[in-house]
C-alpha cells in the first residue's frame, strides 16, 4: 500500500522538512535491487539519485522497526518497503537524521507500524537537531547511523 507524508519540525530558528513516499508489502522473493536492514530481516527500495548518508540513515529507521513490519508478513515471502519519493525541499535546513524520523513516522501515520519513540531537541549551542530514538536508545550524532541498529 502507497502513502505519501511530509516530516516537519521546528524548536529553533529554523526547521526540518521532509517529503516522503513509501510502498509497503509483501512479495515471494526479495527484488533484485533490494537492500536488506534490521532482524527479523525487512527488505527495502531506496529512491533514485538518494545520497548516502540520507540511504543510511533510512537503513537505520528501517531496521529499528524491522520486527514491526516482520509482523505484515502473511505466510511465506518478504516484507518489502519501496521508498518511492524522497525530497529535502530547503538543503539548507537539512539534517541527514531526518530520513530515519520520516521513515518511522510515514509507517506510524499510514500502515500502523507503532512502537518507536522520536525525540527531537534542538541544541542553539551547535545549532542543530538532537534525536534520540526510542525510550532506551541513546542520541545517534552526527558520525553516522551505526550506533544502535
Amino acid at each position: 500500500m502507497a502513502s505519501s507524508h511530509t516530516y516537519r519540525v521546528r524548536l529553533g530558528p529554523w526547521g526540518l522538512v521532509a517529503r516522503i513516499g513509501l510502498d509497503v508489502g509483501q512479495a515471494e522473493a526479495p527484488p533484485p535491487d533490494a537492500r536488506v536492514t534490521g532482524d527479523p530481516p525487512v527488505w527495502w527500495v531506496p529512491p533514485p539519485g538518494i545520497v548516502p548518508a540520507d540511504e543510511e540513515w533510512m537503513r537505520f529507521g528501517l531496521g529499528l522497526v524491522a520486527g514491526r513490519l516482520d509482523a505484515l508478513r502473511s505466510g511465506a515471502g518478504v516484507v518489502v518497503v519501496r521508498v518511492l519519493d524522497w525530497e529535502v525541499p530547503m538543503l539548507t535546513d537539512h539534517q541527514e537524521e531526518v530520513a530515519a524520523a520520516a521513515v518511522i513516522e510515514c509507517l506510524r501515520r499510514h500502515h500502523g507500524i507503532d512502537g518507536v519513540g522520536i525525540g527531537v531537541t534542538f541544541d542553539r549551542e551547535r545549532n542543530r537537531y538532537e534525536f534520540t530514538w526510542d525510550a532506551s536508545s541513546r542520541p545517534v550524532g552526527r558520525g553516522g547511523a551505526s550506533g544502535g541498529a
